[in-house]
Order: C-alpha cells, then sequence, then structure tokens
C-alpha cells in the first residue's frame, strides 16, 4: 500500500471462522468491576452482540465514571462501580423526556446530554443529574454526537426520503452545516435498519460509517475524510436493494452493521451476516491496521478469554485507545466459573484465575 492509499479490509468473501484470544491481540490486563446492585438500578437484558443498539441500551465513558443506558433509564456508576445516580426522567411533564434515544457526555462543559428524537429536543444535565436546559433542534435526529465543541447529528434515513444525512450544529442550536443525503430510495416495506450510521471515537477524532457506503471517515475541520475501507462486496446494502427488495431478501442478503471500534492497532466490526432463523450468522471481524492481519469470528462466542480463563468477550465499547469494555451477567459469570471449562483451562495468568473464583463466589 502506497502512502496515500487508503487501507482496505476484505469482507466480501465467505467468512472463515477463526478462534481469537484476547493475547493475540495484544491485550496483558483484565479488570472486572462489580456493578452497585438495587432495586433502582437493575439492569435487564444483558445481551452484548445487540447491547450498543443505540436506542436500547449503550454504555459512555466519562471522567471517573459510567453511564449505562438500559432501555428508558440512564444510570450512573463510580468507575469502582458503586452507584451514584439515575440521569433523566421520562415522562410528559414540563422538563421530562418523552423518549431517551442517544446520549453523550461534554467532558468540556461537564454535562450530560440526552437526545428525544421525535420531540426535536436535547435535554442537558449537569454531571450530577440536575436538569439545566432545553436545546430545541430544528430536524429530527436519529442520533448524535460532539465533535469541536459542537453537536452533529444523523438524521437517518429508513424512510428513504429525508433532505439530509448529517446536521451540525452549535450547541445552542444553531445550524452550521447540513450534508445532503446522497442516498435516496423507495421504500418497499417498513423495514428499517437500526445501525444507518456507526460514531465513534478514536485519537480523539470522530468517526462515521453509513450503512450504503463501505468506507469509514474521519468528520474533521467541517469534513469527511476517508479514514479505512470495509469492502463488502455484494453484501453491502445500496439504495437500489433497499427499493427493489422486502425484508426478507434484505436481511438473508446483506450486510447488517451491529457495532464499530478501534483500539490499538485494530479495527473490530460486528455485524449480521445473514439473518434467517433459526440460522443466523452473526460475525466480529478484527483487522490489523499495520500488518498482514486479520480475522472472522462467531460473535455468539466472543473473543476467547485466556488471561484469566473467564467469559469470552464482545466488545461493547472503548474506555481509551487501548482499553475495551463489555458487560456480562453476575449470574452468566458464577455459572462459568463453576463450569468445567473453567476450572479447566490454563490461563496466562493463573493468579487472576484464582481472583476470578473469589469474585464469583463474593457475587449475590
Amino acid at each position: 500500500m502506497t502512502k496515500n492509499q487508503i487501507l482496505t479490509f476484505d469482507l466480501s468473501g465467505v467468512p472463515k471462522i477463526t478462534n481469537i484470544t484476547l493475547s493475540d491481540l495484544g491485550f496483558a490486563d483484565i479488570e472486572y468491576i462489580p456493578l452497585e446492585t438495587n432495586e433502582l438500578n437493575l439492569i435487564s437484558g444483558i445481551d452484548n452482540i445487540y447491547f450498543n443498539d443505540y436506542n436500547i441500551n449503550k454504555i459512555i465513558v466519562g471522567d471517573g465514571y459510567y453511564l449505562i443506558k438500559n432501555g428508558e433509564r440512564i444510570f450512573k456508576f463510580n468507575d469502582n462501580g458503586s452507584f451514584i445516580t439515575t440521569i433523566g426522567t421520562v415522562g410528559r411533564g414540563p422538563d421530562e423526556i418523552n423518549n431517551i434515544g442517544d446520549l453523550v457526555i461534554d467532558k468540556e462543559r461537564q454535562e450530560i446530554n440526552i437526545l428525544s428524537g421525535w420531540q426535536k429536543k436535547i435535554f442537558v444535565y449537569s454531571e450530577n443529574g440536575q436538569f439545566l436546559r432545553t436545546l430545541n433542534i430544528p430536524y429530527y435526529i436519529h442520533e448524535f454526537s460532539l465533535v469541536e465543541g459542537r453537536i452533529i447529528g444523523y438524521c437517518g434515513r429508513n424512510s428513504g426520503k429525508n433532505v439530509n444525512s448529517f446536521v451540525v450544529m452549535e450547541t445552542n442550536g444553531q445550524i452550521v452545516a447540513e450534508f445532503r443525503n446522497r442516498y435516496l430510495f423507495d421504500q418497499k416495506s417498513g423495514f428499517g435498519f437500526t445501525h444507518e450510521n456507526l460514531f465513534y471515537t478514536f485519537n480523539d477524532e470522530l468517526h462515521v460509517k453509513e450503512i450504503f457506503s463501505d468506507t469509514i471517515y474521519i468528520f474533521k475541520e467541517m469534513k469527511f475524510k476517508p479514514h479505512l475501507i470495509l469492502n463488502a462486496g455484494d453484501r453491502l446494502i445500496t439504495p437500489e436493494a433497499r427499493s427493489n427488495y422486502d425484508m426478507f431478501y434484505i436481511t438473508e442478503n446483506y450486510l447488517q452493521p451491529i457495532n464499530l471500534l478501534e483500539f490499538g492497532d485494530y479495527l473490530y466490526y460486528g455485524s449480521i451476516y445473514k439473518l434467517v432463523f433459526p440460522d443466523a450468522l452473526i460475525y466480529g471481524f478484527i483487522g490489523s491496521k499495520k500488518k498482514d492481519f486479520q480475522v472472522f469470528f462467531d460473535l455468539n462466542q466472543g473473543i476467547v478469554n485466556d488471561l484469566d480463563g473467564g467469559p469470552n468477550i464482545v466488545p461493547i465499547t472503548t474506555k481509551n485507545d487501548h482499553t475495551i469494555i463489555t458487560l456480562l451477567d453476575a449470574f452468566k459469570l458464577k455459572s462459568h466459573v463453576s463450569s468445567d471449562v473453567f476450572r479447566n483451562s490454563v490461563p496466562k495468568h493463573p493468579e487472576k484465575k484464582k481472583a476470578l473464583e473469589r469474585l464469583a463466589v463474593s457475587l449475590k
């Protein structure tokens, strides 16, 4: 690859599934943070494959704390796992949110922004959960992020007719720029994708991938700059396919994005390869940005935890450029530790295996 070429990962063929371990990817340590649980903050429906669904569940990392969105609730935990508070109130009263969609942390202003797309509003809270103000926005926004002190919103295009794909606003709601929708289509059915767009941050830069494009862009200085290419070949969904085929054909023949992130020298992309029950094919892809290395693995199995023999890992998000985050059900963790698979495992760090056994015993 020459200096000016964009690194391309080939996802076009039939995936060859491989077992991959955490140590294969350069991970050397693992930490478990038990979350304080009471009747106010019960987390339900822990499914790591679909956990990153923007309008159901999400994990956001703040300075010294985590926000976990679980349905219509947002819980704030200290970085040691202690429960702090609930952010936002769902309802139809003054300053209440009809529907909690997406959320982001504005670290510069030390504020939490919660999107209610159908209300065309962003509700702003302090990091302690105090309501501060409401920002009225002129468009329906599907999901959003912060970039260079501004708000960038993705307008969604499941209808096929949206005028804009992205809008950029000041934090007072003033429109700075509009990016037109290049992917118009005639809706064949009421079917829509959960992840028409994926935002993630790496190297302090906002990355964007739309469902109809094979290119990951960096959005910087009000421009989309090509960063990496995920060549899905004829499994990349197109506006023509949306116009011509129904839900059943599309879910059987085209990739459905689930999650996208970078850590260290690697890119991770989770997608539904083929959705035909009961034989749904859901894969994770990991490729190196610096060497000739790329693998597909069964996302239902996850990345093998060879560090302490604990449950396999499905990445949800990142804490920083070198640390990935997942979520484990306490009961499943205890079940795994009592299994023959765990007892017979020979991990890289036997002392961490013993520590995990003690942790499992302590969980109620």
